[in-house]
């Protein structure tokens, strides 16, 4: 599989298996987005990076924050970064897991694991004969079964227009012989992917941030009243209502701790080193910040990135305030494509030799669902429906299956 192109029956394999630990997944993710660039590259050539790159390394930190052992590297850096001694460091682990609880894996793994299916669907369906397409999942069909609540509430809505624009700029890359402009609709590309997958995982990026306010002041107090009458009280509808329906304070406590962690703790994981949100972007070595800002030639690759950053330079670069905040979060994005674009070692493969060839094996586990698979091989807007096995409810999100809730969507990236 190592030396083969990844296909749709890869990506599907990948993402149907529901044995593996969030963690794991997550690793196996990020080097299928490995994969899934080089792949590319075959075609686009590696003078500039694809939004596949970027993908790669991001999945990885997601593994690695995912994993909540005893040895968390997570929890470990998360306790050096908020200074707490050594003999307090198993209360500190006890108490974090405490405060994110299995919603936080469960949450940020379906939410890494949709995206991937949707995102990956698309690049290995990008240049086949048959036209172009690739899987959704969508909980709001009417010919799906009734979705289990944490799937309408964790996967918010996304424009599908953005994964229309990405194939037709990688369409339009292909084609094009100038290396400068190939470079620059590989960015736009990347502008839209990004705009899509950020849009859908806001919800999850909800859960994972405020869900330590909301058990705090929303949900422990429930738990004991809850044990006492021995009634049950809807805890996930408390984690993922809206910020805006929350009580005042609820609401203050989680900005200030959305602020916080943007600012001092959390950084984006790249093969050179971590970029840290909260302060303002500087380049890597190497890299000429008049060059990369220079104006944008092609028009709609223009359009795409106007809508998120300006030419403004140190207003496009500065420290995000709070990472919930989608135009923010998506200004820093941009911004950090558009100064790491010629980075080669975003192509590295971002495991020790060893780690590699175990995800390459593991990428093999499960099969291929038949019905799903068909539905790309004949095209057309169809929905799946899987003879589940029971109600998808009573396996929570442990142990979820996306198979009744894909829809194949056509795309036309040759359509002006």
């Amino acid at each position: 599989m190592a030396d083969t192109t990844m296909t749709a029956d890869d990506v599907l394999r990948i993402a149907a298996y529901k044995d593996r630990s969030p963690a794991l997944e997550a690793m196996v993710i990020a080097y299928s987005y490995h994969r899934v660039a080089g792949d590319l590259a075959q075609h686009l050539g590696k003078d500039a990076n694809n939004w596949y790159c970027y993908a790669t390394w991001t999945s990885k930190a997601v593994g690695e924050s995912l994993d909540l052992g005893p040895d968390s590297p997570f929890i470990m850096d998360f306790s050096r970064k908020m200074r707490v001694p050594h003999r307090f460091k198993r209360v500190f682990r006890a108490v974090l897991l405490t405060l994110l609880g299995p919603s936080y894996q469960l949450g940020l793994a379906l939410a890494n694991r949709a995206i991937f299916l949707e995102t990956a669907s698309l690049a290995v369906n990008l240049w086949n004969d048959s036209p172009d397409r690739y899987l959704r999942v969508s909980p709001e069909s009417d010919l799906t079964p009734t979705p289990p609540e944490f799937l309408t509430e964790l996967l918010a809505e996304a424009d599908d227009r953005y994964l229309k624009d990405a194939a037709q700029l990688l369409v339009e890359a292909r084609q094009a012989t100038d290396p400068e402009a190939r470079a620059e609709l590989m960015f736009g590309a990347s502008i839209a992917l990004s705009a899509y997958e950020q849009a859908r995982a806001q919800k999850a990026l909800e859960l994972v941030l405020y869900r330590p306010v909301r058990w705090l002041t929303r949900v422990s107090w429930r738990s004991l009243r809850s044990l006492v009458t021995r009634r049950p009280f809807p805890r996930f509808r408390l984690y993922a209502a809206r910020h805006e329906d929350q009580p005042w304070l609820t609401r203050w406590l989680e900005k200030q701790w959305s602020s916080l962690y943007t600012r001092h703790l959390f950084a984006v994981k790249t093969p050179l080193s971590d970029v840290k949100v909260g302060r303002p972007l500087t380049a890597p070595a190497g890299v000429d910040m008049a060059k990369v800002w220079a104006p944008i030639q092609n028009e709609k690759v223009r359009k795409l990135a106007e809508a998120f950053i300006t030419e403004d330079q140190e207003a496009s670069t500065a420290g995000v305030t709070d990472w919930v905040s989608y135009p923010d979060r998506m200004r820093f994005i941009v911004s950090y494509f558009r100064v790491y674009q010629h980075v080669a070692a975003l192509y590295d493969v971002p495991f020790a030799k060893d780690v590699a060839d175990g995800l390459a094996e593991e990428m093999r586990r499960g099969l291929v669902p038949q019905a799903v698979s068909g539905m790309l091989a004949r095209g057309g807007r169809r929905v799946y429906r899987y003879p589940a096995e029971s109600d998808p409810d009573a396996y929570e999100m442990a142990h979820f299956d996306f198979e009744p809730f894909l829809e194949a969507i056509q795309l036309d990236p040759s359509a002006k």
